[in-house]
Order: structure tokens, then C-alpha cells, then sequence
């Protein structure tokens, strides 16, 4: 048997987590990104790819892919009216079901039996409306046992498995990179105060994190800043206010991702940037100023 060593991430306060797409598009627009968790995914319908280091995978509609922990990864939507749902599973879930639970095991694709049996299981999580309820939180919780139940028993792939250890390999710079600006992102973050955290200088560090995450560090981290806002927005129902609006005076809103602009009045822009924030998919990204126009009556 195999053994890689790999630097875990501290493990996170769930112990299973379901993501549909699209009601929630944070997996689909955060580039490449990894987690300690498993990640099953279901197409529903449309198509997706999925970006691994060493290849491209086509999901279509009825396809069921399981990500191992660890394994760096994107999603992209490229079919029509796309529906996905994923499941997490965290290690430490699974942990006293497997033989040695010191050791991650690593999953082969399902196939058969387990194939079947976890395509109708994320069918029924992809099914559910409403995830607040203590009465869906224990059926999805069933759920989620029931699937590692057949990954345990059919999937367990036993040329390689993981095990806890500090030995680094090529990726774990960044893996330790992205763990610190998402444990440490309401903090400023210099460029040279996370290139000492991994050991770097600051010019090698740029050029690394660019090489494996396709991403400036700068950008990456106003990334994992918007993602963490939008959670907390959408999750603790945090106020949101703007400094320095004038309500009698007129700002001209510019949504930066469309490039669109409208006119508000002071007291309507304040007004309305909560209901903006609210809806699922709208951006963040927005700027104001002064203006002297003023919106046209319709």
C-alpha cells in the first residue's frame, strides 16, 4: 500500500454539508480551490466541467463524481439551465467506521450497486426545498451515512491512502497559504507577511501562488474576503450600512461585474443595498459617487 503525506487543514465545525448549484454558486465561481473533505457531486441536469490538476472531466446530467480530501479543483458551468448538488463529508465523519482511523482513505469512482444507490441518495438531497428544519437536518444527515456507507464498503481505494504527517509535497504552499487568509481574512494580510508564513520571499511566493492557483495573491485573497461576506450576509443577517451617503444628494451605482450603472437618490440607495445583498446571486462589487444627474421618471 501507497502512503502520500499531506498537510490537513483543521477540520471544519460541520461534519456533512449539501450545496446546490444554482442556488448557491460560490463552488462554480471560485476558481481552483481545495478542502479536507470529501465532495460528491450530482448532475442533475445540464453539464459541467470539472478542472483537476491532471485533467478535464465532462459531468452530464445523471453523473455522480467523488472528490477525494484534499484534491485541488474547479467547476465550470457549461450547459443550459444547469443543476448540480454536492455533498461534504469531513474525514473525521467517517473515522470510526474504517479500519484505522488515522488514515484518510482515498475513494475509487462508484460503480454498480454504490453508483446507483448514491445518484438516487443525492437526487433526494437535491430534492429538498428547505434544509432548516431539525427534521431535514437528521434525514440529510441519514443521507450522508448512507453514502459513505457504500464508499466504505465498495469504493476504498487501497493503492493509496493519506495519512496526518508535515512532509510537504508541491502543493502544500499554497494549500497552507489559502488555509491562512481564510483563518485570518477580517485581518490585513501583507504579501510578505504570508510569504514568511510558508517560507518563501515575497517575489517567490508571488510567482508560486500564481503558477498553482492561476490567481494573484492579491486577487485570491479579495476572493475568499467576498465569499466570506457574502456567508455572513446571507447567514448571520449582519446590517449592512454605507458611510458618507448624503441622503438628499444623488450617487450614480455602477455594478462592476456588468459594468451597468443607475442613478439613486441618497436615502434610496441606502434603502435598497440591503435588498441588492439579498438576492442569491448578485454581486458585491459595486461603487458610488456624486452626481449631479438625477434619475429619469419612467
Amino acid at each position: 500500500m501507497k502512503y502520500k503525506k499531506v498537510l490537513l487543514p483543521p477540520e471544519p465545525y460541520y461534519s456533512g454539508r449539501v450545496t446546490r448549484y444554482p442556488d448557491r454558486k460560490v463552488a462554480f465561481e471560485s476558481g481552483l480551490r481545495w478542502h479536507g473533505s470529501y465532495e460528491i457531486s450530482y448532475i442533475k441536469k445540464g453539464k459541467v466541467r470539472l478542472n483537476k490538476l491532471d485533467c478535464e472531466i465532462i459531468l452530464n446530467a445523471g453523473d455522480v463524481y467523488v472528490l477525494n480530501s484534499q484534491e485541488v479543483h474547479s467547476y465550470e458551468d457549461i450547459g443550459e439551465d444547469t443543476q448540480a448538488v454536492m455533498l461534504n463529508i469531513i474525514p473525521k465523519a467517517i473515522a470510526p467506521y474504517v479500519d484505522d482511523p488515522h488514515i484518510v482513505p482515498s475513494f475509487k469512482q462508484p460503480e454498480g450497486e454504490a453508483l446507483e444507490f448514491i445518484r438516487k441518495a443525492m437526487d433526494i438531497l437535491h430534492g429538498y426545498e428547505e434544509y432548516k428544519s431539525k427534521l431535514i437536518s437528521m434525514k440529510v444527515r441519514a443521507v450522508m451515512y448512507s453514502v459513505a456507507y457504500y464508499l466504505i464498503r465498495d469504493c476504498i481505494d487501497n493503492d493509496i491512502q493519506y495519512v496526518h504527517g508535515s512532509q510537504a509535497d508541491d502543493f502544500d504552499c499554497a494549500k497552507s497559504a489559502i488555509r491562512y487568509m481564510h483563518d485570518n481574512y477580517k485581518h490585513e494580510i501583507t504579501l510578505n507577511e504570508i510569504a514568511n508564513y510558508v517560507g518563501m520571499t515575497p517575489a517567490h511566493f508571488s510567482k508560486y501562488f500564481k503558477d498553482k492557483t492561476e490567481e494573484t495573491f492579491s486577487k485570491y485573497l479579495r476572493r475568499v474576503r467576498l465569499e466570506h461576506a457574502i456567508d455572513d450576509l446571507r447567514n448571520k443577517k449582519i446590517t449592512v450600512r454605507l458611510s458618507g451617503v448624503d441622503p438628499e444628494k444623488y450617487y450614480t451605482v455602477t455594478d462592476m461585474d456588468s459594468r451597468q450603472s443607475k442613478i439613486y437618490q441618497g436615502k434610496e440607495l441606502t434603502s435598497q443595498l440591503p435588498l441588492i445583498l439579498e438576492k442569491p446571486h448578485s454581486s458585491l462589487l459595486l461603487k458610488y459617487k456624486v452626481t449631479n444627474e438625477k434619475p429619469n421618471k419612467e
